[in-house]
């Protein structure tokens, strides 16, 4: 997986082209041309459309509806898309909201979890990034947030990008829970005070680190 640049659709994965036409049928007759007459119920399309990107792990940005080849109006994308929450076509159809845009994904899938660190992917937020990343681990495991993880899927930041996130989270308020650890084999570590004390975030790194590779 990319930076989930699902937002453009150069980026987009490999798609069946021919559906691609059905969605103009939402537009008037005189402009649909030789759109075929036999075309698919366009809910129908829209929703496989987003179950297809979910299956590579992407996100379906609204946006991406209005851009070319699909260039569909406001007037027809707000009906098709709360057609699609609303219908029983699209149960397992997904709407996540962002501060740029709101994002689609099917739960088949797809998990909550994901979807939300791929928001964050495709709006750059890599401090709200880190941060949820580190809490959900603490959390849900409950251990630390191993800091190489971030330039794994989905997130494939660069280590300055890392770097730079972890120096603005040490000062900013929002973040006052998110603490540094590193094993004895100088692999470092993030974890969350929310959840975890330093002595119980090093033992866990440790453990992870080193010592279970003594004692297998």
């Amino acid at each position: 997986m990319s930076h989930v640049d699902s937002v453009s659709a150069q980026d987009a994965p490999e798609i069946d082209v021919e559906k691609r036409q059905w969605f103009h049928a939402l537009r008037p007759q005189e402009e649909q041309g030789d759109t075929p007459a036999e075309a698919a119920n366009p809910v129908e399309i829209v929703a496989d459309f987003i179950r297809q990107h979910s299956a590579s792990g992407n996100l379906v940005a609204r946006s991406l509806f209005t851009l070319p080849p699909y260039l569909l109006t406001e007037e027809d994308l707000d009906p098709l898309l709360e057609s699609l929450r609303q219908g029983e076509r699209g149960t397992d159809i997904t709407c996540v909201k962002g501060s740029q845009d709101e994002y689609y994904y099917s739960t088949q899938t797809m998990t909550e979890n994901y979807a939300d660190m791929c928001v964050q992917v495709v709006e750059r937020d890599i401090c709200r990034a880190v941060a949820e990343a580190v809490r959900f681990d603490c959390r849900t495991y409950p251990r630390p947030y191993k800091v190489a993880m971030l330039e794994q899927p989905p997130y494939r930041f660069e280590p300055q990008e890392i770097e730079a996130a972890l120096a603005t989270m040490d000062v900013h308020p929002d973040y006052a829970d998110i603490r540094r650890v590193e094993s004895s084999n100088a692999e470092p570590y993030l974890f969350s005070e929310r959840f975890m004390s330093y002595g119980k975030a090093y033992g866990l790194c440790e453990w992870l680190e080193v010592e279970q590779y003594q004692n297998p």
